[in-house]
């Protein structure tokens, strides 16, 4: 539609492009559309979530636009390469992107361990993608009184030739459960949950959706291991959950965690209170939060390297930040640390407890919190390492960032602001 507009003002003998104003920018679609096909592109929103999004998408890239990265690595690959539009920014943003990475092991790497893998898979080591965890409930039947898995299904793969599942060992002696892995071409048994129910693996007691929610709001709501799985050569290896793996998991002591209220008047948002979870930080585990609290507080400490390094390289020291239209070297470090903030934010959407295992073929691995527009309650959760090379690897979400700033238009830089639509300005 946008492309017809333009079209038929050059019809109508306007050779002048028109400006494009979307006071409901949202993610930024319309003006970074717009931009691309060489108009000037305002924007504004009243949601400043929007507005950062839509700065980084169309402001922050023309400013930076045909510089080389100002990170100190210069091999031959750097040296040889034209540094069109914001590819140096990009690459600037995946060097030290690394660098957090390699930093935050360094601090927090001995609670994500390698898992010993089993002689039919050769022994050795290998690096754990995620840990499979179900969350427990205690069984209403007074004679039993076990801790409850619950889960929908306790398929790991549904991939032919590939499939893999977990199976309940149950001990009714000592009223406990532990899980081995099974693969081949059987079928595991049902879920235990269904039909806003579950049902008691020991005793087979059925326990209803209002008790779950009952227990878990008064914060008897538990959590068991399920299994490991672990990178292998072009596979999933699953490894039965083992002790020191559970203490370490268990072991990690956050020392912040967000407390803002879950108050939002919908549906979708306030089901996390009906289960316990009154806080944001509810949402994550303890190894969790301990991740998110290293890799922010690494984003001011890349900023001081950036500014550094942009200096050592040449860049004028003017002092003017980023949000007062600075484009030197203060700027420029902001705009990382920005762009490095947002990979962190995309982060906080696959290390959640709110996290699934996908186990059908095409989408195997761990799924992110907002596959839709809700915040769906997950029974049995992936908790994914921050350090693998798999779904959810920090890597990878900052591949995300560096791979929309290549692809942002390198033109007239763009011109967002918070603002009520209501107020209309020109500015």
């Amino acid at each position: 539609m946008l492309y017809h507009t333009i079209q038929s003002r050059w019809d109508e003998g306007e050779p002048k492009l028109p400006p494009v104003l979307d006071p409901f920018c949202g993610g930024g679609s319309i003006p970074l559309e717009a931009q691309r096909l060489g108009l000037e592109a305002y924007a504004g929103d009243l949601n400043p979530v929007a507005v950062l999004i839509t700065k980084a998408l169309i402001e922050i890239p023309p400013k930076f636009a045909n510089r080389p990265p100002v990170h100190p690595v210069r091999d031959k690959r750097l040296l040889d390469t034209e540094w069109r539009g914001a590819r140096g920014l990009a690459e600037d943003v995946r060097y030290y992107g690394q660098w957090m990475r390699d930093e935050a092991e360094r601090r927090i790497g001995h609670l994500s361990p390698k898992v010993t893998l089993p002689p039919e898979y050769g022994g050795g080591e290998a690096t754990v993608i995620a840990w499979l965890w179900a969350r427990t409930v205690k069984c209403p039947n007074p004679a039993c009184g076990a801790q409850m898995p619950l889960m929908r299904s306790f398929w790991l793969s549904t991939k032919g030739g590939k499939k893999a599942w977990v199976q309940p060992v149950i001990d009714r002696l000592t009223k406990t459960i532990r899980f081995d892995v099974k693969t081949g071409e059987g079928m595991p048994v049902q879920g235990t949950v269904k039909n806003r129910s579950a049902v008691c693996l020991i005793c087979e007691a059925i326990s209803t959706l209002p008790y779950i929610r009952a227990e878990a709001q008064v914060g008897r709501m538990g959590s068991i291991p399920l299994v490991i799985i672990a990178e292998g050569q072009r596979r999933r290896i699953y490894v039965p959950f083992n002790a020191e793996h559970e203490k370490i998991a268990r072991s990690a002591q956050p020392k912040w965690k967000p407390d803002e209220k879950v108050t939002f008047p919908s549906h979708d948002v306030d089901r996390l209170p009906m289960y316990g979870m009154y806080t944001w930080g509810d949402a994550f585990t303890p190894r969790q939060l301990v991740a998110l609290s290293t890799f922010s507080d690494l984003i001011s400490e890349v900023k001081e390297r950036v500014h550094t390094n942009a200096v050592v390289v040449g860049l004028s020291v003017n002092g003017i930040p980023l949000n007062e239209e600075g484009k030197d070297t203060t700027a420029y470090a902001d705009a990382v640390a920005t762009y490095l903030a947002l990979a962190v934010s995309k982060s906080a959407d696959y290390w959640s407890s709110l996290c699934i295992w996908r186990s059908d073929p095409k989408n195997l691995g761990v799924g992110h919190v907002f596959a839709r527009q809700a915040i769906q309650m997950v029974w049995h959760y992936a908790e994914a390492n921050p350090f693998s090379e798999s779904s959810g690897n920090w890597l990878n979400n900052v591949a995300w960032v560096a791979t929309s700033i290549e692809n942002a238009a390198d033109g007239i830089a763009g011109k967002v602001t918070q603002l009520d639509a209501l107020q209309r300005s020109t500015d």
